[in-house]
């Protein structure tokens, strides 16, 4: 582990005077010490570049709000004096309250670290599959080859569910500007390299701490998956079609026997939500014991004293910015309904001491309470919620025998009532609402409303879209100006024109 973070630096550095120059949108410059003669000799060579791909991705997610803001959309807190958030979930993406204090306006100004991923990713997809058999085995070539394929879908993959159609480049050294792509070509384009990328990637690597931080079959079988739910939401016409597709891919993950739900517990529930566990598909390297962490993470603004150091206007330190409003917290646990997530999850989560007192105890494994700087993953893929979108597919696809099954297997470890319903409508909405629970700060609730169309649903979100706001694209981000500054081929999504 030592020499994957010495190789992370090293790579830091070469990519980083790479691409700082880098002035027009998607330009790719060629660069003597990364693209030409000296560099791409050695296997160490691949190595830092394919890790350079991971770190420019974890860098900006690190210094982002991204994958809280995902479950913050929707509403359904009390934000108290988040003025940030409650601007979120009012759709408001334009307002000033959105600001550099929690990085909440990062999204309508900027997407250039995702496409400098891209751009690192594509380097190594080209110039990888070139180099000498005899400096790097073949086995280690498909593999750092398809994993430079899956950094760049997922790169693909968060641009397509927070802005819609973007432009798609994969040739390292075309410096064209490119349009904007429909979004569901663009995930056309990356199912087809993630079935490379499957063909390339290991199971498992033999070191455990690159356990779900580094790509795997598995991985990348996941990501498709989900392309092809967000495809079934969005084509109607060809929604069986998609999610069959989705179902094959979950299956793929399954037949591997690489992940096992974990039990519930007390100890397990901490190891499962700090990341690397045996349930973790994939997830973004934060653990400050490998040189990551976040200073912007969920864990900030829904734990309190003792669990984390807050200011003390906050009834005294024991007040959490922000908590889950009570009529949504029935919505996901009806009273007098167990289930283990809400005993481990949440510590007094209707505030009966203060009115701010409710913990969401997910993320709340924390070595100092002192220091607010969180070392826990962010878990973008986890079995369980795999497991979900297995039964969500197949529920799609009539199967509803098989899809209850996988739905109470999640019942099941959570110690709570199984399914017992009727199949078609009841059984889609048990598997969303199953999802809603299971995956709850987990950065999937926004991505599922919209592509189940949810989104349009006061019942799910405190400022729901009309069908009109919908289809003209509300539920994206605004193209950030930098990006239309500097490439008159996009334009600005409807919505957001006006």
């Amino acid at each position: 582990m030592k020499m994957w973070n010495k190789i992370l630096a090293l790579a830091l550095i070469v990519i980083g005077t790479a691409l700082a120059s880098c002035n027009k949108f998607l330009e790719v410059k060629p660069n003597d010490r990364f693209t030409g003669a000296d560099y791409w000799k050695t296997a160490e060579d691949a190595r830092m570049a394919v890790t350079a791909s991971y770190s420019i991705l974890r860098d900006r997610l690190a210094n982002t709000t991204m994958y809280s803001l995902l479950d913050f959309r929707a509403g359904n807190w009390n934000w108290f004096a988040k003025k940030a958030f409650a601007a979120l979930a009012r759709n408001e993406l334009r307002s000033p309250d959105l600001s550099a204090s929690d990085n909440t306006h990062y999204f309508r100004e900027d997407w250039k670290a995702l496409y400098q991923s891209i751009a690192t990713a594509n380097l190594c997809v080209r110039r990888i599959g070139q180099m000498d058999n005899k400096v790097i085995g073949a086995d280690e070539q498909a593999a750092l080859t398809g994993e430079a394929r899956f950094v760049r879908c997922f790169d693909y993959y968060l641009l397509v569910v927070h802005y819609g159609d973007v432009p798609l480049q994969l040739d390292p050294y075309d410096q064209t500007l490119k349009p904007r792509t429909d979004m569901l070509k663009v995930f056309d384009t990356c199912i087809a390299d993630l079935t490379k990328a499957a063909e390339e990637l290991p199971v498992e690597y033999g070191d455990p701490t690159f356990r779900a931080v580094r790509a795997t079959k598995g991985a990348a079988w996941t990501l498709m998956a989900h392309m092809y739910a967000w495809k079934a939401g969005f084509d109607e016409a060809r929604a069986k079609e998609w999610w069959a597709k989705a179902a094959e891919a979950c299956k793929k993950v399954e037949e591997l026997n690489a992940y096992r739900l974990m039990a519930y517990d007390e100890v397990n529930f901490k190891d499962i939500f700090k990341g690397r566990s045996e349930e973790g598909i994939f997830e973004i390297s934060m653990d400050a014991n490998y040189g990551n962490s976040s200073s912007r993470f969920i864990s900030q603004w829904v734990l309190h004293q003792p669990v984390l150091i807050t200011s003390g206007a906050l009834f005294g330190g024991l007040g959490s910015e922000i908590t889950v409003k009570k009529e949504f917290m029935d919505y996901m646990f009806p009273p007098g309904v167990p289930d283990a997530r809400l005993d481990l999850w949440f510590e007094d989560p209707y505030s009966t001491i203060n009115p701010q007192s409710a913990m969401f105890l997910k993320f709340s494994n924390i070595p100092d309470p002192a220091v607010r700087t969180f070392d826990a993953n962010q878990i973008f893929f986890r079995y369980a919620g795999l497991k979900l979108l297995h039964a969500e597919a197949l529920a799609h696809l009539d199967r509803s025998d098989e899809a209850a099954q996988l739905l109470n297997e999640i019942r099941r470890r959570a110690q709570t009532e199984e399914y017992s319903g009727p199949g078609g409508a009841p059984l889609v909405d048990a598997i969303f609402l199953e999802r809603t629970k299971e995956l709850w700060g987990e950065g999937q609730r926004w991505i599922d409303l919209v592509r189940t169309g949810r989104v349009m649903d006061q019942g799910q979100c405190e400022n729901f879209l009309t069908r009109d706001q919908f289809e003209r694209g509300a539920w994206t981000w605004p193209i950030p100006n930098s990006a239309l500054r500097v490439n008159p081929m996009i334009s600005q999504t409807i919505y957001w024109a006006q």
